[in-house]
């Protein structure tokens, strides 16, 4: 009986992509050696080859390539999603490229009319601008687009993102449950559509508490970077002398620019403080104060990401529009 992709590799002891390469003829363009090339065309005289209907719908595709295009791929989130994503493409035979837009709509636009011209068969975007403009390079090449993390308002693309709403809310409750009644909500630019659904998340949550005196206020700073963070704290602790009792960050830039603030005026985190983010950090773990972190599932993030993708490069339609996946909620106790 003739064998699959999955039980070659098993057989031979070579992974799934060299047999790929091999059987699609690619083995000298990624240099795999002549023993692996030579033990895996044997093994497939012997036994035969059997495609699955996945496998040969993707093999239409032009170049095995697929792009990430991300704000920065040095952001701890961006990077582990990337990793996901490109473990996820080497099991499916592709190969992962990015690029990093640092929020520039011109440099995004750019990005996706190079890798248009280069033949890569998809892309996975988080946008830093609305669709009317900034994916009609792509929609002209006619590449297939997944936007991930970020849904502008009007955009009918295809999204895979955290359920940020919901994340917010179970965030801010903690905060809330753990005694602070003035939450302040540090963050980037609130024209980032993940912002602006984590702050509607935090100010809903915090009215809907059945409790007397909570208050809720932003603070967004034009940059979402470490610089904006401290001076977001700069300028509280000239109006008001003192910390709110609880402060919620939409992004690790502001938080680590934030807490190196409170530090360098008030010479410690205060341990009484309250803290909620939305991604994980190492310095948390030396914080003297209760940390609530969110925890995005940047694995299945990236699996349904791939997943969407695959389907438009095989000119089918997806399951599914838009997924939203669950987040964790881990408490650091300081």
């Amino acid at each position: 009986m003739p064998k699959t992709i999955k039980e070659i590799a098993a057989e031979t002891g070579y992974s799934r992509t060299t047999v790929t390469l091999v059987i699609n003829g690619k083995a000298d363009d990624y240099r795999i050696s002549p023993k692996a090339k030579a033990a895996i065309e044997s093994f497939i005289a012997e036994h035969g080859y059997r495609y699955n209907q996945a496998a040969r719908s993707l093999k239409l595709a032009r170049s095995h390539t697929v792009a990430l295009i991300v704000p920065d791929i040095a952001n701890a989130f961006f990077a582990r999603l990337a990793s996901a994503l490109e473990r996820q493409c080497r099991h499916e035979g592709f190969v992962l490229v990015t690029a990093s837009t640092g929020e520039d709509p011109a440099v995004e636009r750019l990005a996706i009319e190079n890798f248009a011209a280069r033949g890569v068969d998809g892309v996975i975007l988080t946008p830093c601008e609305p669709p009317r403009t900034g994916l009609g390079a792509g929609r002209k090449a006619e590449m297939p687009i997944v936007r991930i993390d970020r849904h502008f308002e009007g955009d009918e693309g295809y999204l895979v993102s955290s359920d940020h709403l919901a994340s917010a809310r179970v965030l801010t409750e903690n905060v809330l449950s753990a005694g602070a009644k003035d939450i302040v909500f540090f963050s980037g630019p609130l024209s980032n559509p993940t912002t602006a659904l984590r702050a509607r998340g935090i100010e809903r949550t915090a009215l809907a508490a059945e409790q007397s005196g909570v208050r809720v206020s932003k603070r967004p700073s034009m940059i979402d970077s470490e610089e904006g963070g401290y001076a977001l704290i700069v300028d509280l602790l000239g109006e008001a002398r003192e910390l709110p009792g609880g402060l919620i960050f939409g992004s690790l830039p502001i938080f680590h620019g934030a807490m190196r603030a409170v530090r360098d005026r008030l010479g410690a985190v205060p341990a009484s403080l309250v803290v909620g983010t939305f991604a994980y950090s190492a310095i948390i773990d030396y914080l003297p104060n209760p940390v609530f972190v969110v925890r995005q599932n940047e694995t299945e993030i990236a699996s349904r990401a791939f997943s969407t993708l695959a389907h438009l490069m095989r000119k089918e339609q997806p399951v599914d529009h838009t997924f939203l996946i669950a987040t964790d909620l881990t408490v650091y106790r300081g």
